[in-house]
């Protein structure tokens, strides 16, 4: 109510029109409510503290797991990056309880061959590199010997006789941890992702055949065929079935999963066992200089500085959301979201993308911020502004069964409009409740996303009033937005960093009240039409490692320049003063340079640097000196810049200003 009374008292009545000063005290209000929980999120963090905290451990060292990667691959390129996370992951915490497998979705012959190809590639690697350790291991050689594997892994045979341990055991042992390298190729694409887990689990359990999102009256034609199998038959699927693997880790095919850290989760899950997910955090990491890009390095400043509110407010509400990367108990997974024969539960939404908001409401995640996974940011804004897309979608898909009167209905009308004969009908088997705590955690992606909106609604009809304050409530959105956060998280060791990270936060985020409108639009337009284009983000990104990333970046976003100017034009026209319209739109003008800018490999901005700071000394030492009463830089012009004159010019500058 402060909040509205605020905006009322800011407008001139007298000189303004009614009906159009409602609509701004409307808008404009709901938008600063919609930012308020980010300054309340700093001040819990300021109060809480945003260090990284420790929670209960048990022995989880006879809990067994399954490190399950998932993978709908498009490229040789997207299995090849997948295999290596995979193998990192089961060779960093490789022990007698844990086994991986790869899920595919992968359509193709050609593709498909190819994961059983680099399958077989990584079990002839796993055999060389165990044989060679288990060598030097009954040598008593550690030195040669992974620690963690020698901790976790070899430990389990050192009281076997040296002999006996060799010539007996080791190839046996090296064989056995070959095959439990693992790849099962899915039957179906039912719920995606979420689906390629699920029947992993149902497998693990004994259930070979599909009776999961089998009912046409639930789902019509996405239905799939009750008892056709979970996964093509092969050998893989034989040593997995019916063997009850107590948890799964599940990752995506670029998810890096670090030495020891499921000996660690599954430490936690025994101390907890009220708790079906245990969700580390996910930290960015940019692993190829040659190649990472700024604005990969952007986004993962930008995580890692935002990481101590994220501490903060998982620790305060005691709940987190489910990253779709983590560790989930299988058995309180099948009973509270897949369900049993005779007593289905599907849970999650056939046609869902953001599965883990459903999945999140019933497993009370842990958070474990200790801990971290790994993955690589997006390679430019490109990609960046694709995944956000994707996300959006999502979201309007979760608001269609969130509230069934007010969104999905209406959808669901347009969509038998647009799509006609390709309709298909679906609904939910059990309907999702949530708490408090819960519906705020899941409703978090949606309520930024509704921001953008309402501000262009904002921008675009307070400029027919006359405000007594007329910078103010953008100006306090964006500070609530973009600079009060980083109170929780500025120190004097970073300042300049957070300054840094502010000033490219407000390039990007500025032209979002447009850029973030028209991926809305388009995200809706995506969810009733029956056809989608999608763009996979490795061919955006090989577009700009062969090209030059400035022209691709026009290619993309050249259109909003376009338009931005156009705008400018009108508003001119109708409205000269209107100085945040002009703002706003510099902003989306100069989107292109500033995706071509963060898209320069950050290599080749380092070399640029170093030429710079090369040529600093070149020009030092050639053309002048530094005195060193004054600490004053003299630097000596040639004659050509005297223009004729036979006596020396000379500047100075202060030489700590050049070092």
């Amino acid at each position: 109510m402060a909040i509205c009374a605020l905006n009322v008292l800011n407008i001139i009545w007298e000189t303004s029109d009614l009906a159009t000063g409602i609509a701004v005290v409307f808008f404009v209000t709901i938008l600063q409510a919609t930012v308020i929980e980010i300054p309340l999120q700093t001040i819990a963090t300021l109060i809480m503290g945003g260090h990284r905290r420790e929670v209960m451990t048990g022995n989880g060292s006879n809990l067994s797991a399954i490190i399950n990667y998932n993978l709908l691959a498009h490229s040789k390129e997207d299995i090849e990056e997948c295999f290596k996370c995979m193998y990192d992951a089961y060779m960093g915490n490789l022990s007698p309880t844990i086994s991986a497998v790869l899920v595919s979705a992968t359509s193709g012959r050609r593709l498909r061959e190819h994961e059983f190809y680099m399958r077989d590639f990584y079990r002839v690697l796993i055999f060389d590199v165990l044989y060679t350790e288990g060598l030097s291991f009954s040598r008593g050689d550690y030195r040669l010997v992974h620690p963690t594997r020698l901790e976790k892994f070899w430990s389990w045979y050192k009281h076997i006789e040296k002999s006996y341990f060799v010539n007996d055991i080791l190839r046996k042992l090296c064989d056995t941890r070959c095959e439990e390298f693992m790849l099962v190729q899915r039957n179906s694409r039912v719920l995606k992702k979420c689906g390629q887990y699920q029947d992993l689990m149902l497998l693990s359990n004994g259930e070979s055949s599909a009776f999961t999102y089998c009912d046409p009256s639930y789902y019509g034609s996405f239905a799939r065929e009750e008892g056709e199998p979970l996964f093509l038959p092969q050998k893989d699927v034989d040593n997995i079935c019916g063997r009850k693997f107590d948890y799964t880790v599940v990752a995506d095919g670029d998810t890096g999963i670090p030495a020891g850290i499921i000996f660690t989760l599954l430490d936690v899950a025994h101390a907890n066992p009220d708790r079906g997910i245990i969700q580390p955090s996910v930290t960015m990491e940019c692993l190829s200089p040659a190649e990472d890009t700024v604005f990969m390095y952007l986004e993962m400043a930008r995580h890692t500085l935002y990481e101590p509110m994220t501490n903060a407010i998982n620790a305060m509400l005691d709940r987190c959301s489910f990253y779709g990367k983590g560790l989930i108990c299988n058995s309180m997974y099948i009973n509270n979201v897949i369900g049993k024969r005779g007593e289905l539960i599907e849970l999650v939404p056939i046609d869902i993308l953001s599965h883990d908001t459903y999945e999140a409401t019933v497993m009370n995640p842990l958070y474990v911020s200790a801990v971290s996974f790994s993955e690589q940011p997006p390679l430019n804004y490109i990609t960046w502004n694709i995944r956000e897309r994707r996300w959006n979608r999502g979201e309007i898909l979760n608001a269609m069964y969130f509230w069934e009167w007010f969104v999905g209905i209406p959808i669901r009308g347009l969509q038998r409009i647009f799509r006609r004969k390709e309709y298909v009908k679906t609904k939910i088997r059990t309907p999702l409740k949530n708490d408090f705590v819960s519906s705020y955690v899941a409703h978090s992606p949606l309520r930024q996303m509704l921001m953008k909106p309402f501000l262009l609604v904002y921008i675009l009809i307070h400029v027919n009033l006359n405000l007594r304050y007329q910078w103010t409530p953008i100006i306090v959105i964006l500070f609530l937005i973009v600079v009060f956060p980083k109170f929780a998280v500025c120190t004097r060791y970073n300042f300049k960093f957070v300054l840094a990270e502010t000033f490219v936060s407000l390039m990007q985020f500025t032209p979002e009240a447009i850029v973030g409108c028209v991926r809305i639009v388009r995200a809706f337009h995506a969810n009733i039409s029956a056809h989608v284009h999608w763009v996979p983000s490795r061919q955006v990104e090989s577009e700009f490692k062969e090209s030059n990333p400035f022209l691709k970046s026009f290619i993309h976003l050249g259109i909003y320049s376009v338009v931005a100017v156009a705008i400018a034009i009108t508003v001119f026209f109708i409205r000269p003063d209107g100085v945040l319209a002009y703002v706003l739109l510099a902003a989306v003008f100069l989107l292109p340079l500033f995706a071509g800018c963060t898209a320069i490999r950050y290599k080749t901005l380092e070399s640029f640097r170093c030429r710079c700071s090369r040529n600093i000394r070149y020009f030092g030492r050639t053309h002048g000196r530094v005195d060193p009463e004054t600490d004053l830089w003299v630097t000596r012009l040639p004659d050509v810049y005297t223009r004729g004159s036979n006596t020396s010019s000379y500047t100075t500058t202060t030489a700590s200003s050049l070092r």
